[in-house]
């Protein structure tokens, strides 16, 4: 059972604070941002798995002039976002169904810790989904959280799991890359980054062609 919920609901009008110091104690949103933009101009930008809306927030001030779509199938997509709403649209939809809908729309597709969510026998049909969004030469930004035996791991492990209620499944490093490869192939992987507070923040960059 999730108990997020109903914490949200006793914060009252100091959840997004408490959300933001939340997040930050194991990932620097900010800093994800900036090292996508770093790595991958673009336009038209599509974030898979948006949530709330707060990585799609520092997407749309690090892209000042892009145009982003953030979807989800929470009914709650985009509700914490402030931000420029006249460049950013949010739809409660699945990947499929929107993907159907909009094939070789986007420069670049944003995945950010939403894989260990989806259940494992359904990865590889959702990244070929996803890609299935980009123009030829655009790029996947795949972001997640990397296994490993250590405190953090645990405390992200049942912050995830107790408070999205989400039977939640982390992959290794070695699990992630293999993932990726099956979907694109062995050369797919242009770079890998690490995103601070803790390295098991990964962000691997994939070029569709």
């Amino acid at each position: 059972m999730a108990i997020g919920p109903f914490v949200r609901q006793l914060l009252g009008p100091f959840e997004r604070s408490v959300s933001d110091i939340y997040r930050a104690v194991f990932v620097d949103l900010l800093v994800l941002a900036k090292q996508i933009k770093d790595q991958i101009p673009a336009e038209n930008i599509l974030e898979i798995g948006c949530g709330e809306g707060a990585l799609t927030e520092y997407l749309s001030r690090i892209y000042s002039k892009a145009h982003l779509t953030g979807i989800d199938i929470t009914p709650q997509v985009g509700r914490m976002f402030q931000g420029d709403l006249s460049r950013v649209l949010f739809k409660q939809q699945p990947v499929k169904d929107f993907v159907d809908q909009n094939q070789s729309c986007f420069d670049l597709v944003v995945i950010s810790d939403v894989l260990h969510h989806v259940p494992w026998e359904m990865h590889q049909d959702f990244l070929a989904d996803s890609a299935k969004a980009l123009k030829s030469g655009g790029y996947l930004a795949i972001k997640d959280w990397e296994s490993r035996s250590t405190p953090i791991h645990l405390l992200c492990y049942l912050a995830d799991r107790y408070i999205t209620g989400d039977r939640v499944k982390y992959k290794t490093l070695d699990q992630l890359r293999a993932l990726i490869k099956a979907a694109f192939g062995e050369d797919c992987i242009n770079k890998e980054i690490r995103i601070r507070p803790w390295s098991n923040n990964i962000v691997f960059f994939v070029q569709i062609q």
